[in-house]
């Protein structure tokens, strides 16, 4: 198959992505920030520290945040849960190994 000078190939194939509920709110960059404000109250209700790593937020090119994402574990499950609630989403709708992205459309 051609002359390659280059590397070796020791292996290729598709790599499928982790799978995670998509939650995503028609709303500007700026309102977005009402929904972070409610998952932190969230948070803060039941007691857990957002601070230790069980959020995270993405932000766009210019610093504008358009993404929160609540990652799987046993302590941060009732958060995950809280939050479903909170937005009337069927509990049901995601799976316990997967992450929660609430996000802009």
């Amino acid at each position: 198959m051609g002359d390659s000078k280059g590397m070796k190939v020791k292996k290729f194939g598709t790599v499928i992505p982790d799978t995670f509920l998509g939650v995503s709110f028609e709303c500007s960059n700026k309102a977005f920030y009402k929904v972070k404000e409610e998952v932190y109250e969230i948070a803060d209700s039941i007691g857990i520290e957002i601070q230790d790593g069980y959020i995270t937020e993405k932000c766009d090119y210019e610093g504008d945040l358009e993404e929160i994402i609540i990652y799987p574990c046993k302590r941060n499950e009732f958060l995950r849960i809280s939050v479903l609630n909170f937005y009337g989403i069927p509990i049901s709708s995601v799976e316990p190994e997967d992450a929660i992205h609430l996000s802009i459309i």
